[in-house]
């Protein structure tokens, strides 16, 4: 079943507002990476339609980038997420089906770490450094990762 990058972003910035935390574009865009990496190696298909490109920082949704460059380097406003109330909420968690569970750990997992760190991260990617090859460090690319590449690192 494929998921709206979308409701994933606003789950995961209702979450980041629960707890008190604060999001950034650039750290939302890995989190949304981990969590598309962790579907395909789990599911074998990816949880997005839209895949995702090499960006000099890392992977990136360029429809959510599109979205959230509003914010630039600050983070992400709480009201992005358009959650009015209980019954917005709860059309939210259908939307993401059985995926939310995982969408929790990916969240447990990463949550805490800075944008930089979830960068470094990246960059130690197959499919990010594949799709980056023979591109300056902060040469601009549209480069798509490669799932295989996913698939491969993370044993198919």
């Amino acid at each position: 079943m494929k998921i709206s990058p979308q409701n994933v972003l606003k789950y995961i910035l209702y979450k980041c507002t629960f707890y008190g935390d604060i999001i950034t574009n650039l750290k939302m865009q890995k989190i949304l990476y981990f969590v598309y990496v962790w579907y395909l190696v789990k599911l074998k298909e990816p949880i997005f339609e839209e895949k995702f490109q090499a960006w000099p920082n890392g992977p990136v949704l360029s429809s959510v980038y599109q979205e959230l460059k509003q914010f630039g380097a600050l983070p992400i406003d709480p009201d992005f997420s358009g959650l009015e109330n209980e019954d917005d909420y709860n059309a939210l968690l259908f939307s993401l089906g059985d995926a939310r569970d995982l969408i929790d750990e990916v969240y447990e997992k990463y949550g805490s770490l800075s944008p930089f760190e979830l960068v470094n991260i990246t960059h130690k990617e197959i499919s990010w450094k594949n799709a980056r090859k023979g591109l300056d460090d902060g040469e601009s690319s549209n480069n798509e990762l490669s799932d295989k590449d996913i698939l491969t690192q993370y044993g198919e």
